[in-house]
Order: structure tokens, then C-alpha cells, then sequence
């Protein structure tokens, strides 16, 4: 069995997908479909994962109906959970997509109490020793008391991060991978104090440089929406990065592309693949996802068919 990767989803929710083939602000509109499911980062990547043959464990905040619903729906598909029972509900994220593109409306996450910030680590506790592989999965919950996760020890601990907020201790104990948009990116060399001159045909080089000898990142992965990802790493404290363009494919559904691509990443962790190998994986997965409406209804069929027609179209960034 493929080692067990605890992912921490912390921030959940019960999605509502309208599908329409036109949408206007301000008009009505009557939904031909509708759609509801589990969702949220933790759970699209939990879920990905075990579809691609990966070992998932998800541990999440739960609330209320929707709470439960969630619960069942993902212990009906086999994924492993722990959860972490609230009083507030978990919030729903309505979307409505429509020609490819897609409108978020998220409610604010649930407050959590000092009961249930205690109720989570005597949880994580369960699991933390015999865990080696760590994924984190988005934003906190309001509330969420942050420093006491980050008092844990990670010696030895297999981390890997697609988030933005409240990481910086995780960072500086060292990842794996940091996966972030271009949005979190900027960001990030924001917080670090690192000039952002976009328009410099070095400005790839000089930033990713910039972050991975200032913080002990292994791998770290851009995404921006339909441009090349792209990933960095000093190998010999030399700058080795990569980029590489998604196809253009009709797009059913584009809800969690990147947590499918975080998925990938973390199986062909787990597999032993290499940077080179990781990078196509995931970016396959990722647009294998946004062909079907939801994301763990992607054909391994179809990776293996974007995989072989990626795998030649890695560019160097020099």
C-alpha cells in the first residue's frame, strides 16, 4: 500500500455548482442544473489523490448538516477521514460556471473555540508520530490557533504546502514543495521584501532564487491559471527552473484545478518520480481535471494521454 500522506484540510464546505450557459449580473436567471458535493482544497485533493491510487488520511473542521453530509458522502467513496466535530456550521461555496469560466461566492468559515482548537490537536496527536508525509490544504478557520501547530516537531516529517497564509513558520522548518498561485506568489515576495520588477525577462530567476536561498524550500511551483507553470529548485545551490504550457482543452469545470495538480504532485512524490517527471504529472492531472465536471471523475486514461504528449514540451528557464 502507497504510503499514507495526512493532508490538512482545515477549511472545508458544501459546494453548490449552477450551471448556466449565459450568466448576467443583475438578471434572472433560471439554472437548468445544479450540482452538490463535498468540496473545499483538503477534500478535491484528498479525493484526487485516492483516485490516482495515492494513500490519503484527510483531517478537517466539521459542523452541522452540512458538516455531516460531508462526512458521509466521503466515507461512501472510501477516503479516510478524521474529523473534528464544531459547533458552527461548514460554510457553502456557491459557484456558478458558464463557458468555461467560474463565479466563487464563499461564506466565511466557521469561528472555532478553545474547546475545539484542543479537540484538533489532541486529534493531530493521534496521527503526528506515526505520519511522515504532511500536506497542508489552504486557509485556517477563523479562529484557528495557529502557534499551536506550529509548536509540533517536524523532524523528519515529509512536508508539502498549498497555501499562503499563516505558513511562514512551516517555511522556515523546510518543505517539500510550496505550490501557490501567481497571486499568493507576489505575495509572498511582498512579505519577504523581494523587488517585484515583472517586466524584467529575469524576473522568474532572480525572485525564485531570492525565496529558495532565503527559506528551505525543495520545490517550488507557480501556477497562473491558463500561462506555463512553473517550478524552481537549487540544485547545488545552483538555480535550476522549468515551464511548462497546459494545452487548451474545452473546459467542463476549472473548480480545484489546482488542488488536482497538488494531487498529482504528491503521487508522483510517493512514486519516487523526479522533478522533471512530478512537474508533468501534476500538470496533466490538473487539466485532465478541468475536462469533467468534478475533479476526482478525471480518466487516468487521459493523464496518461496528456503525460505523453507533455513530457516533450518542458522548456528550461535560464
Amino acid at each position: 500500500m502507497p504510503q499514507e500522506t495526512l493532508i490538512l484540510g482545515l477549511n472545508p464546505a458544501w459546494q453548490r455548482l449552477f450551471f448556466l450557459d449565459k450568466f448576467t449580473p443583475g438578471e434572472v436567471h433560471r439554472v437548468p442544473k445544479v450540482e452538490e458535493y463535498a468540496s473545499g482544497k483538503g477534500i478535491n485533493c484528498g479525493r484526487v489523490l485516492q483516485h490516482l491510487g495515492g494513500n490519503p488520511l484527510l483531517m478537517h473542521f466539521l459542523g452541522a448538516d452540512y458538516g455531516s453530509r460531508i462526512f458521509d458522502e466521503l466515507s461512501a467513496c472510501g477516503l479516510n477521514q478524521a474529523p473534528v466535530w464544531i459547533k458552527e456550521p461548514t460554510r457553502i461555496c456557491t459557484t456558478i460556471a458558464c463557458e468555461g469560466d467560474s463565479t466563487e461566492l464563499i461564506e466565511p468559515s466557521p469561528i472555532l473555540t478553545e474547546a475545539e482548537n484542543e479537540d484538533f490537536i489532541q486529534t493531530l496527536n493521534e496521527y503526528w508520530t506515526s505520519t511522515q508525509c504532511v500536506a497542508l490544504c489552504g486557509s485556517f478557520p477563523q479562529g484557528f490557533d495557529v502557534s499551536r501547530i506550529n509548536a509540533f516537531d517536524f523532524a523528519g516529517k515529509r512536508v508539502f504546502i498549498d497555501a499562503i497564509e499563516d505558513i511562514d513558520a512551516w517555511l522556515e522548518k523546510g518543505v517539500e514543495l510550496l505550490k501557490i498561485n501567481l497571486k499568493e506568489y507576489c505575495k509572498l515576495l511582498s512579505r519577504l521584501g523581494i523587488p517585484q520588477v515583472t517586466s524584467s525577462p529575469q524576473f522568474w530567476k532572480m525572485t525564485a532564487t531570492a525565496v529558495l536561498e532565503r527559506l528551505p524550500i525543495k520545490n517550488l511551483v507557480v501556477t497562473d491559471e491558463d500561462s506555463p507553470v512553473r517550478a524552481f529548485r537549487l540544485v547545488e545551490k545552483k538555480f535550476q527552473g522549468m515551464q511548462l504550457q497546459p494545452p487548451a482543452i474545452t473546459v467542463q469545470n476549472d473548480i480545484g484545478a489546482g488542488d488536482s495538480f497538488f494531487a498529482g504532485w504528491l503521487y508522483a512524490d510517493g512514486e519516487g518520480l523526479g522533478f522533471e517527471e512530478a512537474l508533468v504529472k501534476a500538470t496533466a492531472v490538473a487539466v485532465a481535471r478541468c475536462e469533467v465536471e468534478r475533479p476526482w471523475n478525471l480518466s487516468l486514461e487521459r493523464v496518461a494521454e496528456l503525460e505523453a504528449e507533455l513530457q516533450s514540451q518542458i522548456e528550461k528557464l535560464e
